[in-house]
């Protein structure tokens, strides 16, 4: 059997975390930018998503506020270090960068202009133009940190506003015309953070709105002279971070309970509202885009969710719809497997109650949309699912475990059953491999209080309404182990299950009766996974003791200790039938192993941090990692196609070698050198070199010929990498007096026909001339000893004749 020693890989990261700023994203919604913390990814959304350009901070300091010009062609950030840049997202460059009076965490652009308003924590507010690249205003009057600011305009009009507020409550209308407030208003008792403005019905006067984080919004009407009325306050029972107009009847609010609501201007009331998520997070900003039509919800954890408000607002019984959820990262993976009629998804158990399910990654397309499931309560430990991918299974810290279905009408799981009954946190769930009636029908789960459970899984009833059931009863309990444990896995037959715990070990037990088989005790250290071999009576566990060892079912003896992880295994799976295993570690480090040899074939080198989750398709020809940084890496097997690139080079460098052979026995000297070169064959380049050199003409032999003229030609023409690698080889070939003079005739050559300035901006050249420098003085010593010592003998040989004369 072909063994699988090679994968390429294709990495997955975060495209937003670990920063205070709100992602931005442009008026129609195509172009999306978020930080992650001193980088910027600028992420195409439609017609198929993909990075665009990654922003390197070249200063190192976190992003603290972005924003995208509304037709999307710049992105202005703003960092730690104070530092406003413009990067033209058509060039994929940097097109200006400007220092500001202070720190900014709040920023917006014009729609009718190119103007950018950057609100600073001394409480002034700098307006600058991003396409030409200078300060239109500087406006001071704040006496805290500018929490929003929002621009007022139409195009060709005459008003041209920005609204600002702060963190100490106020509120100031800004003539941009003028250059001057025409308006402060002091009704906030903590931060604003939301402010948009609306035209009034009634001529020459504007409306406003803001919304703080003391739990109200203001309603304001005023003009562009003395008059500016508060027409209502509303209190939205909610601490806002972001506001807005809808209609003339409508305005939206967003924050602190993560809830989207809509208000009616005339009641005061909520009309719709988002469902809250069951994780404690909050609405950090919203983001229109399509005139209104749609929004981005910008949460805590870095996720977008893409809500439709027309249907809603024309529709009285409408609720508000999702279409789409995007993730800027998952958090930490604690386990993952792939699900799907077609196992064209990945459901992950992350550091959060909320199930997610993201695609498959397909080449050319960015897997950041993200389907959410929330049922459990507590964060997610551990996944299993079927052989058909139909059916999944999770296990929470809730102390539940919960069985989700496919939906062929929705493409979507449903919750199916919840079994509740641990006393603490369920750690593992295995479901059945054989499924005789379509469906499982018993569930396996581990738990920190100590012991296993078998549950009978609810009949499924064909097109039936199949509504969630709670099963509270197990069909049995058995105290497993004496410290937490970790996994368990379950037979390709269903007639055996194995545990893996911290007490260093694996036990094995009858499916059906929970009755104890064996105990598998050779490990120093707790047990992080277990797995059966699917097509041989093998079992491997792996250790916090840097090892898998692979048991025998007939005897539970082992069979072979996989040693070369440097930290503990964390997951192993069998792939490519019985014969090798891929495994994980805290190292970081992903290895390949031969299973009947116990040889490691590869080491996978794609994390920086340990790797907790690892899954399978294909029996091994897709490998999915995933670490504690919420970092994905697929590895598919290119064994075969690195196996026939090798063959054919291997068929390319015999004909060269003969093509070599034939140039120098013809003494085609030029062509001879080129192909040496090009194979990096150090003793056919200097053989070619030194026969050149003994036929070169005599009318060629002069002080600007060293080989012959279209040798030296061709050297005079050597690209930089070349001539590099000539030296380099003129380096070693000087260490030894017997190939020294070919070296200095090569590298005098080199010095006759390059410019020596040229030269010298090489990287890596005027090391290997230091190198050469002590040798080539050591010769010329030896050289200018001999020549004294010819001096001695020819006075001793005109002695003699003198003598013997």
């Amino acid at each position: 059997m072909d063994l699988k020693t090679n994968y390429s890989n294709t990495a997955l990261k975060p495209i937003y975390a670990g920063s205070g700023a709100v992602a931005t994203v442009s008026a129609d919604g195509k172009l999306l930018a978020a930080p992650v913390l001193d980088e910027i990814n600028v992420v195409q959304l439609s017609p198929f998503k993909q990075i665009l350009h990654t922003i390197e901070n070249d200063d190192e300091q976190e992003i603290t506020a972005l924003k995208l010009s509304p037709d999307g062609r710049y992105l202005c950030y703003v960092s730690q270090a104070q530092l406003l840049k413009i990067f033209d997202v058509h060039l994929g460059e940097v097109a200006r960068s400007m220092k500001i009076s202070s720190p900014s965490y709040v920023l917006d652009s014009d729609s009718t202009s190119t103007l950018l308003a950057v609100g600073g924590t001394d409480g002034t507010i700098t307006i600058v133009d991003i396409e030409n690249g200078y300060v239109t205003h500087s406006l001071k009057g704040h006496g805290g940190t500018v929490s929003s600011v929002k621009f007022y305009g139409e195009q060709n009009g005459n008003v041209w506003l920005l609204a600002s507020g702060d963190t100490n409550g106020t509120v100031k209308i800004w003539d941009l015309v003028k250059r001057r407030c025409l308006h402060t208003m002091q009704e906030h008792t903590a931060a604003v953070r939301g402010l948009d403005f609306r035209e009034s019905s009634e001529e020459s006067l504007v409306l406003l709105l803001s919304g703080g984080r003391d739990d109200v919004v203001n309603y304001w009407e005023f003009n562009l002279k003395k008059k500016c009325t508060l027409l209502k306050t509303l209190p939205v029972h909610q601490q806002v971070e972001s506001c807005g107009f809808v209609n003339e009847q409508l305005i939206y609010t967003a924050g602190g309970n993560a809830v989207f609501q809509l208000i009616s201007l005339e009641s005061g009331k909520v009309t719709k509202k988002t469902h809250q998520p069951v994780e404690e997070l909050f609405i950090v900003g919203v983001l229109p885009i399509a005139n209104g039509s749609k929004m981005y919800l910008v949460y805590s954890d870095q996720t977008l969710v893409l809500i439709k408000l027309d249907q809603a607002i024309s529709n009285a019984e409408h609720p508000i719809e999702v279409e789409a959820c995007i993730a800027g990262n998952h958090g930490t993976i604690a386990d993952m497997d792939f699900v799907g009629p077609n196992f064209d998804k990945l459901a992950l158990a992350t550091n959060s109650p909320t199930l997610r399910i993201i695609p498959r990654y397909s080449e050319g397309c960015l897997p950041i949309e993200v389907e959410l499931y929330e049922a459990h309560s507590d964060l997610l430990n551990a996944i299993d699912t079927t052989e058909d991918g139909l059916w999944l299974a999770t296990a929470s810290k809730d102390n539940t475990a919960i069985l989700w279905r496919y939906c062929f009408d929705t493409s979507r799981f449903t919750c199916y059953a919840k079994f509740e009954g641990h006393s603490a946190a369920v750690t593992a769930v295995g479901l059945p491999n054989v499924m005789p009636k379509g469906w499982p029908e018993f569930l396996i789960t581990a738990s920190n209080d100590l012991t296993v459970k078998k549950w009978k899984v609810p009949k499924y009833v064909e097109n039936g309404e199949n509504e969630m059931q709670v099963v509270k009863s197990s069909e049995y309990t058995r105290r497993a182990h004496e410290k937490d444990i970790n996994a368990l896995s379950v037979a390709p037959n269903d007639s055996i299950f194995a545990t893996a715990s911290y007490d260093k070990l694996c036990k094995i037990w009858d499916l059906e009766t929970g009755e104890q088989k064996a105990t598998l005790a050779n490990h120093r250290r707790g047990l992080w996974d277990v797995a059966f071999c699917q097509y041989d009576k093998l079992l491997a566990t792996c250790s916090g003791d840097k090892t898998i060892k692979l048991w025998s079912l007939d005897n539970f003896a082992v069979v072979k200790t996989l040693e070369g992880h440097n930290n503990a295994v964390q997951k192993c799976a069998f792939i490519n039938k019985q014969a090798q295993l891929v495994s994980s570690g805290a190292d970081g480090l992903l290895k390949v192993w031969d299973c009947s040899t116990g040889e490691c074939l590869k080491t996978l080198d794609g994390h920086s941090n340990r790797i907790w989750a690892l899954c399978t398709a294909d029996d091994g020809d897709l490998v999915v990692s995933a670490d504690a940084d919420g970092v994905f890496q697929f590895w598919s097997d290119c064994t075969e196609q690195d196996r026939q690139q090798h063959d054919k080079e291997q068929v390319l460098k015999v004909e060269q070698e003969q093509s070599l052979k034939n140039y120098l026995s013809q003494g085609d000297w030029t062509n001879a050198f080129l192909l040496a070169i090009t194979l990096d064959h150090p003793l056919r380049l200097f053989n070619v070199l030194k026969q050149s050199l003994s036929a070169t003409l005599e009318e060629e032999n002069s002080s600007n010929v060293i080989f012959n003229t279209e040798l030296d030609m061709v050297i005079s023409e050597l690209s930089s990498d070349k001539l590099l690698l000539l030296m380099q080889r003129c380096r070693d070939w000087n260490t030894n007096a017997r190939t020294h003079n070919i070296a200095q005739k090569t590298i005098r050559c080199v010095l006759l026909h390059h410019n020596i300035v040229s030269l010298s901006e090489i990287p890596g050249m005027v090391q290997i001339v230091d190198a050469i420098l002590p040798y080539s003085q050591r010769h010329f010593t030896r050289v200018e000893s001999l020549v004294e010592q010819s001096y001695i003998l020819d006075y001793a040989l005109i002695e003699m004749d003198r003598f013997f004369n």
